[in-house]
């Protein structure tokens, strides 16, 4: 197959999707070409920027073209040569999959044409609340002929794109702009520290559990060079987070404990700033500590691909003291040659435009978001668009908390105005009128909507398996992708059938007890709460209806705590301890049934304990040592080298030749996930 696209296919900032793609079908030759409405190159050079932009784009769009490809083919004897048209607004399908009733509700299909064509093409039995993965919805719309695109597949996140300096039409000039540092590494390993030393104000304080739980971002003035840090959590949970920040940054200081070396969120922090392709200065803290090893750090950090420049690498690496302060006049030295090196520019005089890097809710605010500007001045009574969320800037606060006016390129700051809380990661731009935002946010919200939100999909009740239905409240937005990679193993149970039925930041709220009324019987319900409140209705409502609720102020506590009340809800399972083996040498006819009379080949066998019998490899039965007869004594055990006759009770069709195999039997609380 011969794919061909057209440069209108190339995808700037500014564009998404092509306005219309057509594909023409050839059959004879099988070439599937597929070519923009736009058939000109832009006369205006293509910034560096907007091309790797381009690039990223190509994968999401062959994506689109293979399934145009297998959805025509099915199309093939019904003429010569056909057209289908795909517009941006075709179906926009969430990748991380839906139940059949909602994806027929989603492609106005009948649920029983959905059963029936898996039931007949694939041999898959389906019920309207099983969850269709995105392999499965694929298959459908293809059924069905229908043009969609996954919801992972819409390259809309300022971090995907990069700064937005050249991305607008018309002349502007570009101006220098303060570098955006993001500071990462493993949990406890100084990152907050060392930028509270920085900033002389004491954050880690009031962090639960001491670990950073969300991103921080503060622009802050150091040696006359205003300089915005990002601070990233170290937690294993917030691997989102961590890359959300690299994808933002100009340099990433990566913060290595001197006592502790090189840990695993250390190499997914690598991994991630070399993702990003951006300077990496190491910080190797806690030098004053008992224990620092320095130069071992600097040797785990080689086997990592980060060569320290005083070995004959590129990465500077400087030994500091967070805690007291030590050598960091040096690090900001190298920081702020890095940025000049790097002649970081950005357009100013235009309409903001830039990435959300946290949302959270306030019971007397609102909706709150994080707002790292990249492109033009955002200021206050500006009209923006993140996502499907509209927002008229009320106000706008910088990290101490002080208004502030407007913000220009590299400053991060919170906005007050948002109606509901956009997505962290996403991008937002500014528009002229309120209209225009408003018709943004509105076509937005008609191309991601969704089934109204319920406890289908748990599929079929069973002994073995729990069906957990649970409701989130965070804090913040980007919790709630940290809270959720918590559970994935819990999700992956063979003892529990586990779905989010509503996760959101904000408080948790009477309607969320009343949503987790509505539960089936048959399935538990919990409410879930991480950093956020509980009003005082939403607790006598779930009190009075027996709703539970767990509210956490660290991400780990939240865990195990769940995690154990799961395992103490699960029935206990018999963990076999294998304890002897012997060999059946003839089979004798006894009071009770027959007794194989064996020899002890390997171990113990004990009254009470567990037999089976295995012949020629495969299991032929058990039961429960009943007696145990050494000649004519019966005896209690019985050890290896030693004959005896076995009775047990359930099971006694014994053969000369055959194995038994003797276990001790215990009852124990399954584990959901296997401990590290």
């Amino acid at each position: 197959m011969a794919l061909q696209i057209s440069p209108g296919h190339a995808l700037s900032s500014a564009q998404r999707a092509p306005r219309s793609l057509h594909v023409d079908l050839v059959n004879q030759s099988g070439l599937v070409s597929s070519r923009s409405s736009q058939s000109q190159w832009s006369s205006r050079a293509v910034s560096f920027g907007s091309f790797a932009c381009a690039l990223g784009s190509f994968q999401h769009l062959r994506a689109r073209c293979n399934r145009i490809h297998r959805c025509a083919k099915k199309k093939k004897g019904k003429g010569k040569q056909q057209v289908v048209e795909v517009e941006p607004e075709d179906l926009i399908l969430p990748h991380e999959g839906m139940t059949v009733g909602e994806l027929a509700e989603k492609i106005k299909k009948p649920v029983a044409s959905i059963i029936t064509f898996f039931f007949a093409e694939k041999g898959k039995p389906l019920t309207i609340n099983d969850i269709l993965d995105k392999e499965l919805i694929e298959e459908v719309c293809i059924n069905y002929e229908l043009e969609f695109i996954f919801d992972d597949e819409k390259t809309t996140t300022a971090g995907d794109r990069g700064f937005l300096a050249e991305q607008i039409e018309g002349d502007f000039d570009l101006e220098p702009r303060p570098p955006v540092v993001t500071v990462m590494g493993h949990v406890d390993h100084g990152k907050t520290t060392l930028l509270d030393t920085l900033r002389q104000r004491s954050v880690a304080a009031g962090e639960a559990g001491g670990i950073t739980q969300r991103i921080g971002a503060y622009t802050v003035e150091l040696n006359n060079q205003q300089i915005t840090f990002i601070d990233t959590p170290g937690h294993e949970a917030f691997t989102a987070m961590r890359a959300r920040g690299a994808q933002v940054t100009d340099i990433a200081v990566l913060v290595v404990a001197a006592d502790d070396g090189v840990m695993p969120q250390t190499r997914e922090a690598i991994a991630h700033a070399k993702a990003a392709e951006v300077p990496i200065i190491v910080a190797i803290n806690k030098i004053d500590k008992d224990g620092a090893d320095p130069q071992q750090t600097r040797q785990m950090l080689s086997e990592e691909g980060l060569l320290a420049e005083d070995w004959g690498g590129d990465i500077p690496m400087v030994e500091v003291s967070a805690k007291k302060n030590i050598n960091l006049d040096e690090l900001l030295e190298i920081l702020n040659l890095t940025a000049e090196i790097s002649e970081l520019k950005a357009v100013r005089k235009c309409e903001g435009a830039g990435v959300v890097l946290e949302s959270t809710f306030d019971a007397s605010k609102g909706s709150l978001a994080t707002l790292l500007v990249q492109r033009g001045t955002l200021k206050k009574g500006d009209y923006a668009v993140s996502g499907t969320k509209f927002c008229r800037v009320r106000l706008m606060e910088n990290e101490a908390g002080a208004e502030v006016v407007e913000a220009g390129p590299s400053m991060a700051c919170q906005v007050t105005g948002f109606q509901d809380s956009p997505q962290a990661g996403d991008q937002f731009e500014v528009y002229p009128t309120a209209q225009e935002a408003r018709a943004v946010a509105d076509k937005r919200a008609r191309e991601t909507a969704r089934a109204p939100l319920g406890f289908g999909g748990l599929g079929s009740e069973s002994e073995q398996t729990m069906r957990l239905a649970l409701i989130l409240k965070t804090d913040a937005q980007g919790s709630i992708a940290a809270v959720k990679h918590m559970f994935s193993e819990v999700k992956d149970s063979k003892y529990v059938n586990l779905r989010w039925v509503l996760a959101a930041p904000g408080p948790i709220s009477e309607s969320d007890v009343e949503l987790a009324s509505t539960c089936p019987e048959g399935q538990r319900v919990m409410i879930l709460g991480f950093n956020t409140q509980v009003s005082q209705n939403a607790e006598r409502t779930a009190k009075e209806r027996g709703i539970e609720i767990q509210n956490f102020k660290v991400i780990y506590e939240l865990y195990e705590t769940v995690v154990a009340a799961l395992e103490s809800d699960l029935d206990k399972e018999e963990q076999l301890t294998e304890k002897g083996i012997a060999e059946v040498k003839a089979v004798f006819n006894g009071r009770d049934g027959k007794v194989a009379g064996s020899e002890i080949l390997e171990g113990t066998f004990t009254v009470g304990q567990r037999v089976h019998c295995i012949r020629k490899g495969k299991k032929m039965g058990e039961g429960k040592i009943r007696s145990i007869r050494r000649f004519k004594e019966e005896v209690k055990d019985i050890d290896e080298g030693n004959e005896c006759g076995i009775s047990l009770d359930g099971f006694d069709d014994w053969e000369a030749g055959d194995e038994a195999r003797c276990f001790d039997v215990k009852l124990v609380s399954p584990e959901l996930v296997t401990k590290k």
